[in-house]
């Protein structure tokens, strides 16, 4: 299958990409600058010199497609996070960049389009289960993947295949958070904000991309979500940290800590969400190869 994907270099589109590859698939990836085009090729796929936001850059790669794979993102640092203006450029991928590829899609009759949202839009629900039937909190710093998700959902109603697929954190060897995650817990820190008993939707970044590439194989259109088995309770996350990195216990911050840190915007990052990916499992037999972070966190060896 030809397949076009946007942010193939990115953390998840890395292993989307090489997982594509490697089950004969050809992939077209969209290159911002030679030092993108130079790492497409390395990868094995065809890079495609291109813009989101210019549709004439990318007509023939879509024309050329039988599915599209929209990875693109623009996350600031945790350092920029608390400014929204730094997400200015991750909103336009995720509104602009979505209508803009979905309309072509519609034009050349491809027939998948795919789009890794995110879990953390759910309302706070304590130890109830969570998935794609359950409520929403639509903050305004999430309304640009709603407005993606309902760019898919339009496709979908043209009579094609959109599958939204909604991310829980990542983490892996590959994951700059969890990289600072390891350096603050060897300094005694667990940078786990929010009530001990709150749980966070977590999944293995590898196991993200697997998502990714048995949904475009098998998933049929619609919502669903994608987590580990086993979602941990913050205090659980913490204990296990800290026995990785040799100390008895971490010290948690304050959830003021994070609005000073993140801002007021990252507050949702609190919240308890105990997700399900039970409707996926069901819909594809996918399943992830680290059921829970317990098991993840002991597999990363990751250095200062």
């Amino acid at each position: 299958m030809n397949v076009f994907v946007t942010g193939a270099t990115g953390a998840l589109g890395r292993p989307v990409s090489r997982m594509l590859i490697d089950t004969g698939h050809h992939v077209f990836a969209l290159a911002r600058s030679s030092r993108n085009e130079l790492r497409i090729r390395e990868m094995g796929a065809e890079p495609v010199r291109g813009d989101l936001f210019e549709t004439s850059s990318v007509r023939n790669a879509v024309r050329n497609s039988e599915a599209i794979l929209h990875l693109a993102t623009h996350i600031p640092n945790s350092s920029q996070a608390a400014r929204r203006q730094s997400w200015r450029e991750n909103d336009r991928i995720r509104i602009e960049g979505t209508r803009n590829l979905v309309n072509l899609a519609l034009e050349f009759g491809v027939s998948t389009v795919i789009y890794p949202g995110v879990v953390f839009a759910y309302r706070d629900a304590g130890e109830q289960w969570l998935d794609s039937t359950s409520p929403l909190d639509r903050l305004p710093i999430l309304e640009s993947s709603f407005s993606a998700e309902a760019e898919v959902q339009r496709f979908t109603s043209a009579g094609r295949r959109g599958v939204v697929l909604r991310m829980g954190g990542f983490y892996g060897p590959a994951s700059v958070t969890t990289r600072e995650l390891y350096r603050a817990a060897r300094y005694g820190i667990a940078l786990f904000f929010g009530p001990a008993k709150a749980y966070q939707p977590l999944i293995w970044i590898e196991d993200a991309a697997l998502a990714v590439v048995d949904a475009l194989s098998r998933a049929p259109a619609g919502i669903y979500d994608i987590v580990d088995d086993e979602p941990m309770q913050r205090h659980e996350l913490a204990s296990v940290l800290a026995g990785i990195v040799g100390r008895k216990r971490l010290w948690r911050p304050p959830a003021l800590l994070l609005r000073i840190w993140a801002g007021k915007n990252a507050m949702f990052l609190t919240r308890s969400q105990r997700v399900s990916n039970r409707r996926f499992k069901e819909a594809t037999g996918w399943s992830p190869t680290v059921d829970s972070a317990r098991l993840g966190m002991k597999l990363l060896a990751i250095e200062p």
